[in-house]
């Protein structure tokens, strides 16, 4: 293929297009096929020569795809983008334009995934994250525009029979948009997109890879929303089927999220578990957070925080707070033996631990905080300065793993 001519690629995409073979006439619009390697594909004039052996629309999509290859070789990668979505939007006539198949799917998926990857290397994309709202549209937002237009047509198509549907094509396209806005940190934007799946009859029948990546998506979602067990769930779903050659990578990167929503729910992971995955980081924080130590906490926070903000948990594993106070105060009570602790005594376990210049006003909302949570069962008693527990289950578990 590295050496195929303009002749042989044309002869080879008409006959797969006109036997319907939706996943060869994809490979071969495909930025990642080897025939992408070939020098004699773009020589002078090969519009013409395209246009003598191809027929319309096909001729276009070519011509489109072969001037993106053009441009991936110069690496000019702003113009690669200008064609690749140009491809792109003739593609979603074509689509509108086929009433009852849905052959054209595979090509589809790959035109958006090549269109996200050719936004991800234009020049501009950096500037996603620093734009003003009422800037010029950056080259992943561009590309995400022309992925929803497509995205548009296929969930549209409701009147064609299941298996004609181009509904099947949904999700691809979802997981697709899923990694542009969580790029361009627009998390907003993937609600409509997960209601539409779910209101899908299809949603458990899509292929597995794709039900994964949508799932690792949600749950990374949810767990910014403080949904933390739909997080579980999703994130759980996804560590369980991530089966590929690259499960290891794979299950670390999706146990990057589960590990901090398991630690909320009260579920600690194991030494064990975390050195299997090379994420011995959790650990330490794990352990603070199991004893209730606020100083072993804020060193793991700090000694690894610049590996907790560029995965993005750094503020979830910051409201892990709450949990780490109530704890420490649990431990507290124990050691105090009373139902009845005044509030000077949890201030000075607080500082004790670490945290040095709380206050006693402080120290009331923190436990005022907790009861309101649900994570202790008492009152406090103002006019005494105590806070009184429950006399059994004063500190209801977070979880069956806690003992």
């Amino acid at each position: 293929m590295a050496d195929i001519t303009l002749n042989s690629y044309l002869h080879q995409i008409y006959s797969a297009y006109e036997d319907y073979n939706g996943e060869k006439v994809a490979s071969l619009l495909s930025i990642e096929d080897p025939h992408v390697l070939s020098t004699k594909l773009t020589g002078s004039n090969f519009e013409n020569s395209v246009q003598d052996v191809l027929h319309s629309p096909l001729a276009e999509m070519v011509i489109l795809h072969l001037n993106v290859l053009k441009k991936v070789t110069e690496q000019n990668m702003d113009e690669a983008l200008v064609y690749q979505c140009q491809f792109g939007q003739l593609f979603c006539k074509i689509l509108q334009g086929q009433k009852d198949e849905n052959w054209m799917l595979p090509i589809m998926e790959k035109i958006c995934h090549d269109l996200r990857r050719i936004a991800l290397s234009a020049k501009n994309v950096e500037d996603s994250m620093v734009r003003s709202e009422d800037s010029a549209p950056t080259c992943l937002e561009k590309a995400a525009d022309v992925i929803m237009a497509m995205f548009r047509i296929c969930a549209a198509d409701t009147r064609a029979q299941e298996n004609d549907t181009k509904r099947w094509g949904m999700l691809s396209l979802v997981n697709q948009l899923f990694k542009i806005y969580f790029r361009i940190n627009r998390l907003h934007l993937c609600k409509p997109l997960i209601r539409a799946i779910e209101a899908q009859n299809l949603k458990d029948r899509f292929p597995l890879n794709q039900i994964i990546v949508y799932k690792y998506y949600v749950g990374r979602k949810a767990m910014f929303d403080s949904e933390f067990t739909v997080a579980e769930e999703c994130l759980t779903f996804a560590f369980q089927h991530a089966s590929s050659k690259h499960s290891l990578e794979n299950k670390r990167k999706i146990l990057t999220y589960l590990v901090p929503v398991k630690m909320f729910l009260g579920w600690m992971p194991t030494k064990e578990a975390l050195e299997k995955y090379d994420l011995t980081e959790f650990y330490e924080v794990a352990d603070a957070l199991k004893v209730g130590n606020i100083r072993r906490f804020n060193n793991a926070l700090r000694k690894y925080e610049r590996k907790f903000i560029v995965s993005g948990v750094y503020l979830i594993l910051e409201k892990l707070r709450m949990i780490l106070y109530r704890n420490l105060l649990k431990k507290t009570c124990l050691i105090y033996a009373k139902t009845q602790i005044p509030i000077a005594v949890m201030q000075a376990a607080m500082q004790w631990s670490g945290y040095e210049d709380i206050d006693l006003d402080e120290t009331h909302c923190i436990v005022a905080n907790l009861i309101f949570t649900g994570q202790i069962r008492g009152y406090i008693s103002h006019q005494h300065q105590v806070l009184v527990v429950a006399k059994q289950n004063a500190f209801p578990k977070i979880s069956l793993s806690e003992s």
